[in-house]
């Protein structure tokens, strides 16, 4: 051999033998992004699912029911205008507690029926309310015959005023 080719042989076996080229980061980095905004994307429709479940439903009330039953159990009663305007603020009071613990039991939002339009029936709460506000199907029924009975009364004292 050669000088000169005894060169060349140490300078290929000086040079270190070409490195295993690894893959680039780039695919690593982007399938680890992917995986992360994979899991945000779950979270998120979990999270999605779990608000939907969780808002408040509708439900209606009938007020104008509510109002004309403490009316008739005011009117048996019998009461003086000045005792009337302190029942109706102590019912008034009273009607919103009851209806703001209302929604908090049934988690929902109650609307005045009357002001509903919707396909669909809404859970009807004035029953609830009533019972809450001690207004029992028996105490109902009992005004409404005191009433009645005043209402005949006031009818034969007016019809004899005027024969």
């Amino acid at each position: 051999m050669t000088k000169s080719s005894t060169n060349n042989m140490k300078s290929e076996s000086a040079c270190p033998p070409p490195a295993v080229r690894l893959p680039s980061l780039l695919p690593k980095i982007l399938a680890v992004a992917v995986l992360v905004l994979a899991a945000l994307a779950a979270a998120a429709f979990f999270m999605l699912q779990r608000q939907i479940k969780e808002a408040p439903a509708f439900a209606v009330l009938n007020l104008n029911k509510v109002v004309q039953v403490n009316e008739t159990i005011l009117a048996s009663k019998g009461l003086k205008p000045e005792e009337l305007a302190v029942e109706a603020k102590i019912f008034a009071r009273r009607m919103k507690t009851e209806i703001e613990n209302l929604q908090k039991e049934c988690n929902c939002s109650l609307l005045v029926s009357s002001a509903v339009i919707s396909p669909t029936k809404l859970p009807d709460y004035t029953e609830p309310l009533l019972q809450k506000l001690g207004f029992t199907t028996d105490k109902i029924a009992k005004a409404e015959i005191l009433v009645a009975e005043r209402m005949k009364a006031l009818q034969s004292d007016f019809s004899k005023a005027f024969k």
